[in-house]
């Protein structure tokens, strides 16, 4: 007898034929701000995972790689691909200095590398104008930044000048000149103000590769859980015995945290949001039942259990709580996918603020933290109801006659 009736009762409580007009209008009301709800959570969990994603990707594929093994030799030419778990390999010159023009002066890392470089992942993070990098005569060729150009006001074909420290044991300063041969634009400043390249040649003079030459790894996606094998798939290959390497998350500890916490600090303002909306929620479930005392007192009179009561109000209240989360989703989703259309514009506009945020990632939908964040709204919400749903056990049926 208690699952019929319930659902009976649930049929009644969302019936538009049982109902007052007062009484739909509260349903849909409840049903709509739970969806306002829903809409910007979806929409900051889009926004946030595409953009972390995006920038941790720009630092991976641009300026670090997923490995950097720490030996002065090359190793790029002796990696064969043929290896699904290896994209590519890349023997790389870092180091630190102060490029400078006539109006300006810049803190950037220079990185040497070959021609080959800019492979198809590598060109699809960024845009550039410019020859590929070149050793021309005793000249350093370099690729800037459009930031960094327009820092110094320079362009394509003009000549900057480095102050560079090749060691850090040694108090030597030494200048350099260097020919702007490209300029390129990766959509994230905070790493366009601080990168730039040059042609490897040059940068092994001014560098010692003993402690300034590594060998940039990418791999694939589906390697990056365990990418200790990939090193040992080289070591093995090559007969170099045990190499030193760092990992993505390891030479970019920093901004990997930050990541990180950023994520945890948002989850947490979501959680919040959460908690408020199943206060809400509780208040339908209470008005419900006030608006409903009359009929409880009714139904227990015919020998309607506490139970079944209960059953009853919780699952129409969820069932509204659902729908609204449904459609708020589904919303969310659907602005969602327009969502690069909107972050394109915005960056065309040139807005200072926008500057240390980056707007060209990919949107890509991510199901899981939505559906984490949808059964965390479900179980908060049951939890809130339940508080008020309490109230029943307290309604006698001598309540009836004291109704008008």
């Amino acid at each position: 007898m208690k699952i019929p009736f319930s659902l009976f009762l649930v049929g009644r409580l969302l019936s538009v034929r049982f109902q007052s007009r007062y009484d739909r209008m509260r349903l849909l009301r409840s049903a709509l701000l739970i969806s306002l709800v829903m809409i910007p959570l979806v929409l900051a969990l889009i926004f946030m995972d595409g953009m972390m994603d995006g920038i941790t990707e720009k630092y991976i594929t641009l300026q670090d790689g997923h490995i950097q093994i720490e030996f002065p030799e090359r190793l790029d030419e002796r990696i064969h691909f043929s290896d699904s778990s290896i994209l590519s390999a890349d023997y790389v010159v870092s180091g630190f200095g102060i490029v400078y023009s006539r109006e300006a002066t810049a803190e950037v890392r220079i990185k040497g590398i070959g021609e080959d470089y800019f492979n198809e992942r590598r060109s699809s993070q960024l845009s550039f104008q410019g020859s590929a990098l070149q050793k021309e005569g005793a000249v350093a060729s370099v690729m800037l930044s459009t930031t960094v150009a327009s820092q110094l006001g320079v362009q394509i074909g003009d000549r900057v000048a480095f102050m560079i420290v090749p060691d850090s044991s040694s108090a030597v300063v030494r200048p350099v000149l260097a020919n702007v041969k490209a300029l390129y634009d990766s959509g994230y400043h905070e790493l366009d103000s601080s990168l730039i390249f040059m042609d490897i040649e040059s940068a092994l003079r001014y560098f010692p590769k003993e402690k300034n030459a590594r060998t940039e790894i990418l791999v694939h996606e589906g390697t990056l859980s365990d990418l200790a094998s990939v090193v040992t798939q080289i070591e093995s290959a090559n007969g170099t015995g045990t190499l030193s390497y760092a990992t993505w998350d390891e030479f970019n500890g920093t901004v990997y945290r930050n990541f990180v916490t950023s994520r945890q600090v948002i989850l947490l303002v979501f959680l919040m949001i959460l908690l408020v909306a199943g206060v809400y929620v509780g208040s339908i479930a209470q008005e419900m039942i006030q608006d409903s005392l009359q009929s409880i007192a009714l139904y227990k009179t015919m020998g309607a259990t506490t139970l079944s009561l209960f059953l009853a109000f919780l699952t129409a209240v969820m069932t509204v709580t659902l729908l609204g989360m449904t459609v708020g989703v589904g919303i969310g989703l659907g602005i969602g996918s327009q969502l690069a259309v909107v972050l394109s514009w915005l960056a065309k506009t040139g807005l200072p603020g926008l500057q240390y945020y980056l707007l060209d990632f990919p949107v890509v939908i991510s199901w899981r933290p939505i559906l984490t964040i949808c059964a965390t709204m479900l179980v908060i919400c049951s939890v809130t109801v339940q508080f008020s749903l309490h109230r029943i056990r307290k309604i006698s049926p001598l309540e009836l006659l004291q109704q008008d």
